[in-house]
């Protein structure tokens, strides 16, 4: 039986809520990954939280003192997955606040294990009641990444990603710090020539 390669699963958090135990839970259940969170300067008054998160010696919690961004936490992630797990495939990235469900993000990392050098994207239907916000800031960022990339995206701002280790060696230098860092991640895989694929969330 073939042995499932290690893509950590990484979570940003700044002030979560219970939805972030909840997909902890979940994925201890479900997967043998490691999952590595990220406390991005929370404060004391979320310290129980992330306590309670940290009682399976698979899950990793690490903290920043102030909040620097949800790019430096994923960067703070990432560059604690290559040292921990230097053989790992790369890592999966998933939001904190529970809208990614458990069998989406294994799914994503199933096709990282795969899939030679790609980015993976976990692509929203964006179906139903979506915030003005939302769907205007992926519309722009869609045609801008089409100009760009030269290849139509789905789902740019999606924060569920399989990202390959040779991608992350290269985004932990990339100097944007909070949610630009996903838009600039892509931008990346062009330069290093790593191809998106998209699948469906």
């Amino acid at each position: 039986m073939q042995q499932t390669a290690i893509a950590p699963i990484v979570i940003p958090a700044y002030q979560p809520g219970a939805a972030l135990l909840e997909i902890t839970t979940a994925l201890i259940e479900r997967s043998e990954q490691p999952i590595i969170i990220v406390n991005d300067g929370s404060g004391p008054e979320f310290a129980a939280l992330f306590q309670n998160a940290a009682r399976s010696d698979r899950v990793h919690v690490l903290h920043h003192a102030v909040n620097l961004g949800k790019g430096a936490a994923l960067k703070t992630g990432m560059n604690y997955a290559l040292v921990q797990f230097p053989d790992c495939r790369g890592v999966v990235t998933a939001d904190a606040d529970g809208q990614h469900r458990p069998e989406d993000i294994l799914r994503i990392s199933d096709r990282l294990q795969k899939v030679d050098n790609a980015l993976i994207m976990g692509v929203r239907a964006f179906t139903g009641h979506v915030p003005v916000r939302s769907r205007l800031g992926n519309d722009i960022t869609r045609v801008l990444v089409r100009l760009i990339l030269g290849q139509s995206l789905a789902d740019t701002q999606t924060g569920l990603r399989g990202v390959p280790a040779k991608l992350i060696r290269h985004l932990l230098q990339v100097p944007s710090t909070g949610y630009e860092f996903e838009l600039d991640m892509l931008m990346a895989s062009k330069h290093q020539d790593i191809r998106l694929v998209q699948e469906p969330i």
